[in-house]
């Protein structure tokens, strides 16, 4: 039970206590830096949504869109930086220290989503966990050596 109590005060740290906006925008809307890198990234799939998020001040784009089977997330900063790309996992794909977080974590609890969280390079940065506690959905996100991550 502690670890689910320190995984509801990192809940806070994040963007649902932020206080972050979000609202739609077009591929023409976006900064040319930007709409570069959407383009680049979403590489002739097809686009699911776009959006303009506002956090701390910070404006920052997310884009989803599929490419086959595939469905992944792109979160791209002002410039045009590619910050994380997200992408449905499963646990037999995940680190065996992660798995055994994720598993003591969830517990018995609803698995809603896995996703690894990988940097533009492809490199696993993370694995972000939303499961449900007592009627609450919970988040957080576990590096590959088991250890806890901000989003």
């Amino acid at each position: 039970m502690p670890l689910r109590l320190v995984l509801l005060v990192l809940l806070c740290a994040g963007s649902a206590c932020a206080g972050e906006t979000r609202q739609p925008i077009k591929l023409a809307a976006l900064p040319p830096v930007v709409r570069q890198t959407v383009t680049r990234q979403q590489a002739g799939g097809n686009l699911l949504r776009l959006e303009k998020i506002v956090r701390e001040g910070n404006q920052i784009y997310e884009l989803e869109f599929s490419n086959g089977s595939a469905r992944k997330i792109a979160v791209i900063d002002g410039e045009g930086k590619v910050l994380e790309i997200r992408q449905a996992a499963t646990l037999t794909e995940v680190s065996k220290a992660a798995k055994a977080v994720i598993e003591s974590s969830v517990g018995k609890e609803k698995l809603i989503s896995l996703e690894s969280v990988k940097t533009e390079a492809g490199i696993v940065a993370s694995y972000q966990v939303q499961f449900e506690v007592e009627g609450k959905k919970t988040l957080l996100r576990i590096r590959p050596d088991g250890s806890l991550a901000q989003e």
